[in-house]
């Protein structure tokens, strides 16, 4: 009969025989047994290494990976002063990001100013950017007007929806940030500034480079880094975090008892797509916070109607979805027949004439 070993190698390079069918040797097992004690402090030693369950930028935590991903941009913000673009749907929370790469920089001791680009009529927008002499125009203030750049000056700048900006204007945004000056309206006295800009919108800005509605140059200006915050829909593991945090708040600011969210109340909720996102979501829970009166539980009857319904059953998800585009294109082609321009379609609908464009390609 032939002869069987086997063995294992050692680390000085020799080989030990742990069983030889001709010689009277005892199998040895390949692995000793690890101590009890010894095995529970390996699992704590790897417990320890396990990264933490939220990852978190001042106030704001998630469990999303994406969304940590764009906090670590964030963080890296508050290092140093350069401008930053944040990205993303309305209601997802960009000026709260804005407002903690502000809180934790060195310029949290100076002013936080915030101008929405969207909400301004254009007619004065100069004027609330870099302020007024009095008697520049019919109107102006006694005594002129501070502008926000000057407003802003040694913190922070943040303009929100700047994808609304008008054209001539983008050319006078970009001259400050290149120089740091500029002129009060009706004044030759150049005003000197330290401004860090922070921009937001829900626009595709790339989209916009391509119908010239904004410029490359203010793009590249502003997006020095760019953080794009995922909506709500995407951001699963935040869900709960963010309901529970949400019903403390409304606890100690309405003075309400404590707030029990119903199983089938939380199973709505955690449904529901969230178009308006993180801001819908809160105003939802805040008005379900107080229709539930003394006894602090929120039914399902404390949620609005609307989102009882917005679970579709699967088998119809692919229909509605179709249902929703065609009525899309019916209305983008009755306003375009009605309108005598695209310009005035697209005021018809509500959207900017780059995103007419974009849905008349499709």
């Amino acid at each position: 009969t032939r002869n069987s070993r086997i063995g294992r190698a050692q680390q000085d390079g020799q080989f030990e025989i742990v069983w030889d069918s001709d010689a009277d040797i005892e199998p040895k097992p390949f692995m000793e047994k690890i101590p009890e004690k010894q095995r529970t402090l390996d699992v704590s030693k790897k417990r320890e290494t396990q990264p933490p369950v939220f990852y978190q930028v001042g106030d704001v935590q998630t469990k999303d990976a994406a969304f940590a991903k764009e906090l670590e941009v964030a963080r890296l913000a508050t290092n140093s002063s350069v401008n930053v673009l944040i990205t993303g749907e309305t209601g997802t929370g960009k000026e709260i990001i804005a407002k903690t790469i502000h809180s934790l920089s060195n310029r949290r001791y100076k002013p936080f100013i915030s101008l929405n680009a969207g909400a301004i009529p254009r007619d004065i927008m100069t004027s609330e950017l870099f302020g007024h002499i009095e008697g520049a125009f019919s109107g102006s203030r006694k005594g002129g007007n501070l502008g926000k750049f000057e407003a802003a000056d040694g913190g922070t700048l943040f303009l929100d929806e700047i994808g609304e900006m008008p054209p001539e204007l983008q050319v006078a945004l970009l001259r400050v940030i290149e120089n740091q000056t500029f002129h009060r309206i009706g004044s030759t006295e150049e005003q000197k500034v330290d401004v860090r800009i922070i921009a937001a919108t829900n626009r595709n800005l790339q989209e916009e480079i391509a119908y010239n509605t904004f410029r490359s140059d203010l793009y590249y200006r502003l997006n020095v880094l760019s953080i794009k915050i995922p909506p709500l829909r995407q951001r699963v593991h935040d869900m709960k975090n963010l309901i529970y945090g949400f019903l403390h708040e409304f606890k100690e600011k309405h003075g309400l008892p404590e707030l029990l969210l119903e199983e089938e109340a939380l199973s709505t909720l955690m449904s529901h797509p969230w178009p308006g996102n993180v801001r819908e979501l809160r105003n939802v829970l805040e008005r379900a916070s107080l229709l539930s009166g003394d006894s602090g539980r929120i039914s399902i009857n404390h949620l609005p109607q609307d989102l009882h319904k917005s679970v579709w059953p699967e088998h119809l998800v692919e229909e509605k979805l179709k249902t929703l585009a065609e009525m899309e294109r019916d209305m983008i082609e009755r306003a375009l027949t009605e309108a005598p321009s695209v310009k005035e379609a697209a005021a018809i609908l509500g959207v900017s004439r780059s995103t007419l464009y974009r849905k008349m390609q499709k």
